[in-house]
């Protein structure tokens, strides 16, 4: 073991020996020297292979011993070191080297060949790589120099700009988070407004309504006395049937309307079409002098049962020629294919009897559109 030694120590000489990773490559390349040469002298005995090592091993701890206290004295003599280490502390590195050493053998007293050290230590460059790994394996001294304080400088400088980071991205994040909560509000606003969630129910039913029966105001003639009245479940006795399908004697189409009775599962009725919206459209219904004389100088009411054809709503007109009595004027009903019963009331302040008949004019389509339009009924309930 004294040519390992000898090896040793020489290698010292040879490199910065005050550097503890230079050290400790030397230590290694003992090691890995020994090692090689145990294989190739083809020892496979444990209890040998254990001592050679040991021995080494106390050679590398005795040789530390002594460069710590060289370097511990050395310092002493020019400044404080800037750190201290017990003497007690035993490195233990394990750096690799690229090259083997090669030993010459000697034989020993255990029965087996002992490898040395030829001296050939100076040569060998250490891997960085595999003595990086070393000195994070091995309890080394602290290397305190210019590169360790530039180090620490630059750590310090790193953790004092951290703190501005965390600030920006804060600010990031509190941005993205407003601008996320206003899209969000502005997406809201835009479905309430689209989705007509504040829209009352009749403004969000876009279905055709049904609307009651009305009397446009500009047809309507003051001097008549028309009233408009709600519909009414049946008739009593007291009302007059002026028509009914069963006889249409007393009725008369214009040059421009069709009127056509009809029997079917809707059951017994009179079709009217018009084709223009003038009095060439209309249908005339003829009422009694009899009946007339009943509502003179009285306030009566008319009844018109009816329905539209076709599944399709229509606005009819009614009129009224009742011979002395006057007339009623014109206005207008809207009607869609339920059946309905349009009453509606006039009043005559004449109490002269009427000589001759009247007539009720019906037209199927205001606009014009020859629409249809079933008529069931005409009655008159005489004032009191």
């Amino acid at each position: 073991m004294s040519g390992l030694e000898t090896a040793i120590r020489q290698a010292l000489e040879r490199s910065e020996r005050a550097n503890s990773e230079t050290r400790a490559r030397i230590y290694q390349s003992a090691r890995n020297a020994l090692e090689a040469g145990l294989k190739k002298q083809d020892v496979h005995d444990p209890d040998v292979i254990a001592q050679q090592r040991h021995r080494l091993e106390g050679v590398i701890h005795a040789i530390e011993l002594e460069e710590r206290a060289s370097l511990k004295a050395a310092a002493s003599a020019s400044e404080p070191p800037p750190v201290s280490v017990a003497a007690s502390e035993v490195p233990a590195p394990s750096a690799e080297l690229d090259h083997d050493i090669h030993l010459p053998t000697q034989r020993n007293e255990d029965r087996a060949e002992s490898p040395v050290l030829d001296g050939g230590l100076a040569g060998l460059r250490p891997e960085r790589r595999e003595g990086q790994r070393a000195a994070d394996t091995a309890p080394l001294e602290p290397v305190v120099g210019k590169r360790g304080r530039a180090g620490k400088a630059a750590k310090a400088e790193t953790q004092a700009v951290k703190p501005r980071r965390r600030k920006r991205g804060s600010f990031l994040s509190f941005v993205m988070v407003i601008t996320t909560l206003v899209a969000a509000v502005v997406m809201g606003a835009w479905w309430v407004e689209t989705s007509g969630l504040l829209k009352t129910a009749a403004e969000r039913d876009t279905s055709v309504a049904n609307p009651p029966s009305t009397v446009q105001s500009e047809d309507f003639d003051g001097e008549a006395g028309l009233k408009t009245l709600g519909p009414q479940a049946g008739f009593s006795g007291d009302w007059i049937d002026v028509f009914t399908p069963a006889d249409t004697s007393n009725v008369t189409a214009g040059s421009r309307a069709a009127a056509d009775p009809v029997g079917d599962e809707r059951g017994q009725r009179l079709r009217i079409t018009s084709a223009i919206a003038d009095a060439d459209g209309n249908v005339s219904v003829e009422i009694p002098a009899s009946i007339l004389e009943q509502m003179s100088g009285k306030t009566s009411t008319v009844a018109l049962s009816v329905q539209a054809d076709g599944g399709k709503q229509t606005q009819f007109s009614v009129e009224c020629d009742f011979s002395s009595l006057g007339d009623c004027g014109r206005h207008r009903f809207t009607v869609n294919d339920e059946k309905s019963d349009m009453l509606f009331q006039v009043t005559f302040d004449r109490s002269l009897a009427p000589s001759s008949p009247g007539r009720i004019l019906i037209n199927s389509d205001v606009t014009g559109a020859g629409n249809s339009l079933s008529v069931y009924a005409v009655r008159v309930l005489p004032g009191q």
